[in-house]
This record gives structure tokens, sequence and C-alpha cells, in this order.
């Protein structure tokens, strides 16, 4: 995926930065890896034997949406709590550099999983492993979740931080607002009509208490599978202390009964489903804007996304209007 925040460097520098990272070591090989849409990445190999992923934050002069600043340094944070605190599969990051000495933005060289992507092995898994892999992934993500911290908001942004949920959602919803607005994107729904839906949401909010690790994306091109199973979850960057309802898991448009078993829920109250309606709403005023910030080469991502958001802001005025009658 061609994006104007991935932040490709020359082999010269690529050379210098593992140098730093494994000195007495010599990389004889660089591949750029190009299933992402935000970082760029580069696969290293070395004399050693050694293979590492290097993953680069963009360009200091890129226009990015609000919530993606430091997201690096969310995306680290999140990966070595996974590692101290679960026995979730991450990769173990061997070096981090923000000294902004070799290259003008942070970067950070991890461990290479084995396996492939879930997503890049198609129909070459039977089904069976697939409800497998996917029982799998959300007894993992639950001991993501089981991880929690003291205020809720995005990791590394602490003015987006409060100890209440609701005051931070909808500081991260005002967020979104202002980015689409900023850069004049149709979002294709009352944005006025939504905020004072979520004026009269506060109750729905106020029942999240304790603010959990959120990985928020943890569809099949993160989970990393060999033999049908999984090896590592990878791209930590969205992590946030959060409602784990706003886990992929969890979208009301595509929800996994696999998932949810290895979760350990069944079904969600009538509360719940209207929180991850919510976070359903909020995810794809982000992903609409994607097309605009990161100008993609082809509208896909935008017509994807905001044909889920007007079903789900119809669906979202549906109860509302019930509730206002009765």
């Amino acid at each position: 995926m061609i994006s104007m925040t991935k932040n490709t460097q020359s082999r010269e520098t690529l050379l210098q930065m593992a140098q730093k990272a494994f000195p007495g070591e010599t990389c004889t090989k660089i591949q750029e890896l190009t299933e992402g849409y935000f970082n760029v990445a580069y696969l290293l190999l070395f004399d050693s034997g050694r293979e590492s992923v290097l993953k680069i934050a963009p360009p200091k002069d890129a226009r990015i949406m609000s919530y993606e600043k430091n997201i690096m340094y969310s995306e680290v944070t999140a990966m070595r709590l996974a590692a101290q605190k679960t026995d979730v599969p991450v990769a173990e990051i061997l070096f981090f550099d923000d000294s902004l000495t070799l290259c003008s933005s942070p970067y950070f060289f991890m461990e290479k999983l084995e396996g492939n992507s879930l997503s890049s092995l198609g129909d070459s898994i039977p089904d069976s492993d697939k409800k497998k892999i996917r029982k799998d992934s959300g007894m993992l993500n639950r001991k993501i979740n089981n991880i929690t911290g003291e205020s809720f908001g995005y990791i590394c942004q602490p003015p987006m931080q409060d100890k209440n949920w609701y005051t931070v959602f909808c500081r991260m919803m005002e967020m979104a607002f202002s980015d689409a607005e900023a850069m004049s994107i149709d979002l294709k729904i009352s944005v006025p009509l939504l905020k004072r839906f979520l004026e009269n949401s506060r109750t729905v909010f106020e029942q999240v208490t304790v603010p959990c690790l959120v990985h928020w994306d943890l569809w099949d091109g993160n989970i990393f599978v060999k033999n049908s199973s999984i090896t590592g979850l990878i791209d930590w960057e969205r992590s946030l202390w959060a409602d784990p309802l706003m886990e992929v898991g969890f979208r009301t448009y595509g929800q996994d009964p696999d998932f949810l078993s290895g979760y350990g829920r069944e079904t969600l109250s009538s509360q719940e489903y209207l929180r991850a309606l919510w976070y359903d709403i909020y995810l794809m005023v982000l992903v609409a804007q994607e097309y605009t910030y990161r100008q993609y080469e082809t509208t896909q991502m935008y017509d994807w996304s905001t044909g889920i958001l007007t079903d789900k802001f119809a669906e979202l005025s549906q109860y509302y209007t019930r509730t206002s009658k009765s």
C-alpha cells in the first residue's frame, strides 16, 4: 500500500541504522514489507543469521490525524507491557531509537515472527483451522484486555487522558471531527446530530470504569500463523487504555462467534451493543479520512468505510428515535 505517511529511507541510511542496532553484524539483505498502511517496514537479514523487522515512524512534516500523534511510542509501550504481563506471543523489541540522529523519525527493530499473516493465507488453510485460530485470538485478546492502567485514553497523549471514559471518548470524537473538517472530508452523516446523540449517552459509557489495554487493530492481517497456530500479534501502534468492546472482535458489522467463544463471551447486552455501535462509528469516522490524509491511490477504503458509517449512523438514529418516544 502506497501512503504519504510511509517514511521510506535510502539503503545507505538503513544500513547505518542496522549497524547502530546490531554492532558487529553485517546486513546482507533489505526487503520492504508492503502490507501495512501507516508506517514503512523493512525485513533485514544479517550475516549472523538474524532476521529483524524495522519500523519507522512517519516523516515529521507528514500530515497525520490527531489520534496518530506519537503512536510509535504507544506501540513500543504496549508491546513491552504485553510481553511483561502476559504470555501473549509478541515480537521482542530489539532496539528502539528516538534520538533522530540517523533518521528524522523514531524507529525500532523487532524480532521477525515465524509464519505469515492470517489474511495472506487466504484459502490455503481449512475453515476448521481458521475457526481454531480465531478462537485462540479471542483468548489472547482477553489476556491483553486484562492489563489495566490508571487513566483512559491514548497511551502517549497525556492531555487526552482522564479517569472518566465518557469524557475521553467525547474528546476522541471531537478530535476526529476536527480532523475531518480541517481537510473538508465528507463523512456522509450528520455530525451535529451525532454530537447530540453523544451528549445523551453519558450513562452508557459511564458503565466502563476500568481502563484496559486495548489492541484495537487485531484483524486477520495482524495475526501471524504457522502450522495453524498463532505465532504472534503485530501492529500495536493504535493501542490505548479503553473499553475492551473497542476490539475488532466485537464489531457489530462483523462479529465472529469463534472469537467471542475464545474471549469468553456469548452475546452482548443491549447497553454493551450500543457502546460497540458507537465504537464502530468512531472507527469508521477515522478510516474515512485515511484516503485524504495518506493520499491513497484509490477511494476503495473511503467508499468501504463511509458505507458502514452511514449504515451504523442510521442504526444509531433509530435507537435514539425509539428511546426518545418511550
